[in-house]
């Protein structure tokens, strides 16, 4: 289930991906009742290297949820991907976090005390087929 799938679930109609150029930042005024959140974050992080493995358990140990984007190092070494990612799942699991695949190139991390929605066995066939799908596209490159 990708994250598209999310958003279809939520009764939102999705006409296809949009160009991240159309997409426009909001200002927020001051004396508005808009607050900056003092609590959790979610985090957006690349994994160009396994030292940024490192990164991930960081905010991870400060409680905010990580969606990793882990196509630079994918382009760059499978052989590597696949450490830092067996390294990133030994150490969210042993924090009593949880990881998840979201799309081809994007995992999501969650804390301590959170959960992502799915069976076990759900959970292990879709991480597998994620890294088997990144490994057949580096391979027909």
């Amino acid at each position: 289930m990708g994250l598209m799938d999310i958003f279809k679930g939520a009764g939102a109609e999705i006409k296809g991906a949009a160009n991240i150029d159309e997409y426009v930042e909001l200002e927020v005024e001051e004396g508005t009742s808009a607050q900056v959140p003092t609590g959790k974050l979610v985090k957006v992080c690349k994994l160009k290297g396994f030292a940024d493995v490192d990164m991930g358990a960081r905010e991870l140990t400060a409680g905010n949820v990580v969606i990793l984007d882990i196509k630079p190092l994918a382009e760059r070494s499978m052989n590597e991907l696949r450490h830092a990612i067996d390294e990133i799942k030994d150490l969210t699991v042993s924090m009593g976090g949880d990881i998840a695949g979201l799309s081809e190139y994007h995992l999501i991390l969650t804390p301590p005390g959170m959960r992502i929605e799915r069976t076990m066995e759900t959970k292990r066939k879709e991480f597998e087929a994620t890294l088997d799908r990144i490994r057949q596209k580096k391979l027909a490159q």
